[in-house]
């Protein structure tokens, strides 16, 4: 473990190594006030981002700041137990790679999930390529893979990525926090 001193907080690194440009993203966002009183927690996945840190983790329950929660706002880690036999690790790899990643999508929308749920809806673009993104890997720190525990469980582990959906997000919602504080309106307000 690693402490990461700012002015106004101390961030703890659970990475065996971090780069230098992250390191100084680490120690600029822990001297910004809003940090004041949260806990700030790098993840063993960290490099520098656009926003902050990608493998920030951090408690703030009374701010919203779209550049820290960063561009990829959405992405999901799924954990599965698998039984303890042995794993085929030939068919697994031929199943993880049917699933698109990078830049590619599926062919049609894969996941019931409505996207006219979300407030920002109608300032989205790409819809159809949104929706056949959804279930996606991406790229970047998300992968598929087998981990085993040391009593000889093994699990599915699935990091996926927001793809062009979460950006989207991000980008409309800093958009909007630049506006708010530029004329003093809240959220509320503007919903």
């Amino acid at each position: 473990m690693e402490r990461i001193e700012g002015t106004v907080t101390t961030a703890i690194s659970y990475a065996k190594s971090i780069d230098e440009k992250a390191r100084e993203q680490i120690r600029r966002m822990c001297s910004y006030e809003l940090t004041k009183g949260s806990r700030v927690r790098i993840m063993p996945d960290v490099h520098a981002g656009k926003g902050c840190t990608i493998g920030t983790t951090m408690t703030i329950t009374d701010k919203a700041v779209p550049n820290i929660v960063g561009v990829d706002i959405g992405c999901g880690m799924y954990t599965i137990a698998l039984d303890k036999q042995p794993i085929d690790f030939a068919r697994l790899d031929e199943a993880a790679y049917i699933v698109p990643s990078g830049m590619n999508v599926w062919l049609e929308k894969q996941a019931d999930f409505d996207l006219q749920q979300l407030y920002c809806y109608d300032k989205l673009k790409n819809l159809s390529w949104i929706a056949c993104s959804i279930g996606t890997l991406g790229g970047g720190n998300h992968f598929i893979e087998v981990d085993k525990t040391h009593d000889g469980r093994h699990y599915l582990v699935i990091h996926t990525g927001s793809r062009n959906l979460g950006k989207q997000v991000a980008e409309i919602y800093q958009r909007m926090a630049v506006e708010l504080n530029a004329h003093d309106e809240t959220l509320e307000e503007r919903l």
